[in-house]
């Protein structure tokens, strides 16, 4: 365990960037597929939140899953860079949540009967109808059996995606079984806060790094509001570290929603060339007339330029900034996002 003897440090920032943009709560596949763990383990931390009667439910209600993904889904397609950053670039998954942490139930059982002898010999199959109802509805496996000098313990793993918690109370009833408790996994990186206070939904996203097998010593997160319309608000970014704030590693680049891509609509405005080695222009399309203005956000979403665009084919000169991923904002009678690799 990390020894609590430094001061701890955090900083808070809003930027620039924060504003109000609609969005859509239409949940995309990619979504509902890469992040049905996080979906299903947020649910079920809000019910055991509320005390909710829901929780002796084994599968988990779709009513409780569908208030998180709607929000997550407008986050994801709100046009904020941020959005990029934890869906796309970063790729941060709730690993503090029960379906997360929790790889199988350790299960304490009583070899003084007959059926848990299976077990013990890794047969998921025991002849006892009721655990072998449970053990292929649920589609448990015996993965290891624990000999141990106090107790006798069967490892049941499963990679569905139950309420961990009732599925362990439907099997301690059953004679032969003493106890169990979720087998906790250490060591993982990554962290979303969900709360819902009136029809307003808030989401805070951690990206943490830096020795994480105790517990990381660093995290970058991103915090936004998802409105009852669905629109989105970015409320800014707080960085902390046990022995100091230290930059993003580089990306990880999971890219899971490819319609967050460098592919503009056929209206939108888009950036030539892309990538770039300092210099490009912006091509307005059917967007806007000019003047344009038009701000430059890094990864972490700090504004670090501005300017306006008064005519066609003007050149931008990013030439003195680092190599790496920049998104800029362009603002007249709409707004848009385009990314922009300078290499």
């Amino acid at each position: 365990m990390k020894q609590f003897l430094f001061l701890l440090i955090v900083l808070s920032s809003s930027i620039g960037m924060k504003a109000q943009n609609p969005s859509d709560c239409t949940v995309p596949y990619e979504l509902s597929t890469f992040y049905e763990r996080d979906i299903k383990s947020l649910a079920l931390k809000r019910m055991e939140q509320l005390n909710s009667s829901d929780r002796a439910f084994i599968r988990i209600p779709n009513a409780w899953q569908d208030t998180i993904a709607e929000g997550m889904a407008a986050i994801l397609q709100a046009n904020f860079a941020e959005s990029d950053s934890v869906f796309n670039f970063y790729c941060v998954h709730d690993n503090t949540s029960p379906l997360q942490i929790y790889n199988g139930l350790l299960i304490q059982v009583d070899l003084s009967y007959p059926w848990t002898q299976a077990w013990q010999n890794l047969n998921t199959l025991t002849g006892n109808a009721y655990i072998d109802t449970l053990t292929s509805r649920y589609h448990l496996e015996v993965s290891e059996f624990f000999d141990w000098s106090f107790a006798d313990y069967a490892l049941l793993h499963t990679d569905s995606l139950w309420n961990i918690y009732a599925l362990i109370d439907s099997l301690v009833i059953e004679p032969g079984i003493i106890s169990g408790e979720p087998n906790a996994l250490i060591g993982t990186a990554g962290k979303i806060v969900y709360d819902k206070i009136g029809e307003n939904r808030y989401y805070d996203f951690y990206f943490q790094f830096n020795d994480c097998f105790d517990g990381c010593d660093n995290y970058h997160k991103w915090k936004f509001k998802v409105y009852e319309d669905c629109s989105v608000e970015y409320l800014g970014f707080e960085d902390f570290g046990f022995f100091g704030i230290e930059p993003l590693p580089p990306a990880v680049n999971c890219n899971i929603y490819t319609s967050l891509s460098n592919q503009p609509e056929q209206s939108s405005p888009n950036v030539y060339p892309n990538p770039t080695e300092g210099y490009f222009w912006l091509e307005l399309g059917s967007f806007s007339q000019y003047p344009v203005d038009f701000e430059i956000f890094n990864i972490l979403g700090s504004s670090i330029a501005t300017g306006r665009i008064e005519e066609e084919n003007q050149v931008i000169n990013i030439s003195d900034l680092p190599t790496g991923l920049y998104f800029i904002k362009t603002e007249n009678s709409k707004t848009h996002i385009i990314k922009l690799l300078k290499k």
